[in-house]
């Protein structure tokens, strides 16, 4: 299998998680210039990163792929076997890509405060706030986000919790997860967990790069 990758990016970095978590043998192809970009897009009219390639098959979009991992059978299973626990896990990764990272999205553009909409900052930032209120009250403080092992759920919500840590202090908030003590204590877990840890100490490098530091 091949994956087109992109280092920073959240929903790259998920199925990365699960990549390492399974074991599974894929080739991570970055985006690094028009060329491949020009390939990418004469596979999928969606040009979407992450986009799996497994033989003649083309699958786009993060969570398609992690689902398409989980049913190939190889490696740990990253969804429960209970039918509650694993609506449990879709429903924690789903708050998290939603009403998380979709309205955060909106944020990336207006870092700089010279150019700052603040209008759309308001707004954006009560979207989050509000995502992060029900992260914080459906995490129950188990070892991962459900349970005692690493499922979709953590690989989901691992990379947008790095962004969320990383964008408050560029909107005024220094300790952004303080307001929220199970997220807070969860993330601060997931840094031990060897492919979590992994993927975001990549991201880490990445986020460098891409500011310049």
């Amino acid at each position: 299998m091949q994956m087109y990758n992109a280092q920073l990016s959240p929903y790259s970095a998920r199925c990365r998680i699960a990549i390492q978590a399974k074991g599974l043998d894929v080739e991570l192809l970055p985006i690094s210039d028009d060329a491949v970009k020009a390939r990418l897009a004469a596979l999928t009219p969606m040009h979407k990163v992450p986009t799996l390639i497994d033989g003649d098959h083309v699958i786009p979009e993060s969570d398609v792929i992690c689902e398409y991992f989980e049913e190939k059978g190889e490696g740990p299973a990253l969804l429960p076997a209970d039918p509650a626990a694993r609506a449990q896990v879709r429903l924690l990764a789903r708050i998290g890509e939603i009403y998380v990272m979709e309205p955060m999205g909106d944020l990336f553009d207006q870092i700089d405060p010279r150019t700052r909409d603040k209008n759309l900052v308001a707004r954006a930032m009560g979207e989050v706030v509000e995502g992060m209120g029900w992260l914080d009250s459906y995490l129950d403080g188990s070892a991962y986000a459900v349970g005692a092992a690493l499922s979709f759920a953590d690989c989901a919500l691992v990379p947008i919790l790095f962004f969320f840590e990383r964008l408050g202090p560029m909107f005024g908030e220094e300790k952004p997860l303080q307001a929220y003590p199970r997220v807070a204590s969860y993330y601060k877990a997931m840094h031990d967990d060897p492919h979590c840890g992994h993927v975001l100490a990549e991201m880490d490098v990445a986020l460098k790069q891409f500011m310049g530091i």
